[in-house]
């Protein structure tokens, strides 16, 4: 079984010309040291569009086997929400928003559900349609405001006789069926695609606090240890573009959308700052630039 990508989609606004830095940190890094970064990802439970009635708790069971595989790697799942039928990148900045995870992963599953009928002839073997279908995700950053990537798998077939008694999908026994193998191998592949383009990705968290301290001022922000921030880093404060107004969260660039509320303002890079205090799960940044930083604004790891 193979996966099959889609054309990539972004939703990148052409920088001005004080905001190159920016655009050319976000590329990923080639340098090894900076491929130790543990990024921070919310993901949804698998949206079922024909959920079949012998597995139990299967959207529940397909995030969960991710998220092992992703953690495993190394990367940090933050919460696992339920299903959503929302196609964009809301989501995603509310996510950020609320855990500082700049990843948004969102599962489909489609056409899981078994067909055909028991024979009403004892002499007749009952007929049941082979098992497919399609598990597709989506990879959104909501710190920029973009789409990354979108996979769709196409599940190998297996024999479609439904589960009798009905089955848990958090079992040993399912994961071990033939169908369960079916949708372990999907799993597989979409993890491997999620950690292939989030390799080398520059880590971005959110300023905590602000302290005055002498000539300059001390950030507390939401990096540490866990997420692969290094004592000799280097990293950017960047003050976040607009919309805030319309849609609650700060964004690291403005996506394409149609601006409601609020003043428009792009995203300003507001120097470098310099690791003072390491800690496992936030650090302390000293910034000795002139502008005025605030919480709520990003730092990104050069």
């Amino acid at each position: 079984m193979t996966g099959h990508p889609v054309t990539r989609h972004t939703t990148w606004l052409a920088f001005a010309a004080l905001l190159l830095p920016i655009a050319t940190t976000a590329a990923p890094a080639t340098d090894s040291d900076h491929c130790q970064a543990n990024h921070r990802l919310v993901m949804t439970e698998a949206r079922l569009t024909h959920e079949p009635g012998d597995v139990r708790g299967l959207p529940a069971a397909l995030a969960d086997r991710l998220a092992s595989r992703l953690e495993a790697a190394g990367q940090q799942v933050v919460d696992i929400t339920p299903p959503t039928r929302s196609e964009g990148l809301e989501p995603a900045m509310d996510g950020f928003s609320r855990h500082g995870a700049p990843y948004f992963l969102r599962l489909v599953a489609s056409d899981v559900g078994t067909e055909g009928r028991p024979s009403g002839i004892v002499l007749l073997p009952d007929r049941y349609e082979p098992r497919g279908g399609q598990l597709t995700a989506t990879l959104d950053d909501g710190a920029r405001g973009a789409r990354l990537d979108t996979w769709r798998i196409d599940l190998s077939t297996t024999d479609g006789k439904p589960f009798s008694p009905e089955i848990a999908a958090d079992s040993t026994r399912f994961w071990e069926s033939d169908w369960g193998q079916s949708l372990d191998a999907a799993i597989e592949t979409v993890a491997q695609h999620v950690l292939d383009t989030l390799e080398c990705r520059p880590l971005v968290g959110r300023v905590l606090s602000t302290e005055s301290r002498g000539g300059g001022t001390d950030l507390r922000i939401d990096l540490g240890r866990a997420d692969g921030l290094a004592a000799d880093d280097r990293l950017i404060v960047v003050e976040p573009g607009v919309p805030t107004d319309s849609l609650g969260v700060n964004l690291l660039t403005r996506p394409v959308m149609e601006i409601t509320a609020g003043p428009v303002r792009e995203p300003m890079n507001l120097g470098e700052v310099r690791v003072i205090f390491l800690g496992e799960n936030d650090a302390t940044v000293r910034y000795q630039g002139n502008r005025s930083v605030e919480r709520g604004d990003l730092v990104q790891v050069r």
